[in-house]
């Protein structure tokens, strides 16, 4: 009886702890080889009704500056669609719409991979390529957040995976610290946790913000087979 009793105000305790992540809007300085090459804005919104799940869209626009134009020639707006409860934070579908510029004409591309829970797999719709379904799967945007909601909730960071248009690669993930001091346009000297996560392609490194609920201060992504860095440092936040 009493360990019966133990089970269900352990569940209770749970269901209260767990927290969803909040909306927002948050605009990041980028870095590519040291150099600041423009802004890239993400906002996270939630549909507004009682459901306890919610269907979300998370955005992430970025565009370099003009001077900037002449060495970058890509901008890019993708959308991704996540479905979250207090204790869960789903991926969907990602798409992207990618701007190339060049002297004498600008090229225009869609990436879209939809997560197709009937059949049990991620399609590429444009490509008509498949792999299969994963529980823990994430673009290379949202897994960030993914691990943001892991964090906040004290779940396991095993199993995740990483799905591009290209492949799909199963990640691993370390908390390295909890107190790392980080100064960023955001704010001088936060105090922040250091995730790493890596599979045979990238090793990326994210600071999260301890005091606001592990919201990514600094994202560093290093591609092995080009040896290139892009940095997302934060600059400005807003949540609501």
């Amino acid at each position: 009886m009493k360990f019966l009793l133990y089970l269900v105000l352990l569940c209770i305790s749970s269901s209260i702890l767990a927290s969803p992540l909040p909306q927002f809007k948050a605009v990041f300085d980028v870095e590519i080889y040291g150099f600041n090459v423009g802004e890239a804005t993400q906002t996270f919104i939630c549909e507004n009704n009682k459901s306890a799940t919610k269907n979300c869209t998370l955005t992430s626009e970025a565009k370099p500056p003009s001077w900037a134009e002449r060495f970058i020639n890509e901008s890019a707006i993708e959308n991704i669609s996540i479905e979250q409860s207090k204790n869960s934070f789903n991926w969907l579908q990602y798409q992207k719409h990618l701007t190339r510029r060049y002297e004498d004409r600008t090229e225009k591309k869609t990436i879209t991979l939809k997560r197709d829970i009937q059949n049990k797999q991620i399609t590429f719709v444009e490509k008509n390529k498949t792999w299969d379904i994963q529980n823990k799967i994430f673009d290379e945007i949202s897994i960030t957040y993914a691990i943001q909601h892991a964090m906040l909730n004290k779940t396991s960071l095993e199993g995740f995976y990483l799905q591009s248009d290209k492949q799909q690669q199963k990640l691993t993930i370390e908390v390295v610290s909890k107190e790392e001091l980080l100064d960023i346009p955001y704010e001088d000297y936060v105090n922040t946790s250091l995730v790493i996560f890596k599979n045979a392609n990238i090793h990326a490194k994210v600071w999260l913000l301890n005091g606001q609920k592990y919201f990514p201060a600094r994202i560093e992504i290093h591609n092995k087979k080009t040896d290139k860095t892009i940095t997302l440092e934060l600059s400005k936040l807003r949540i609501f």
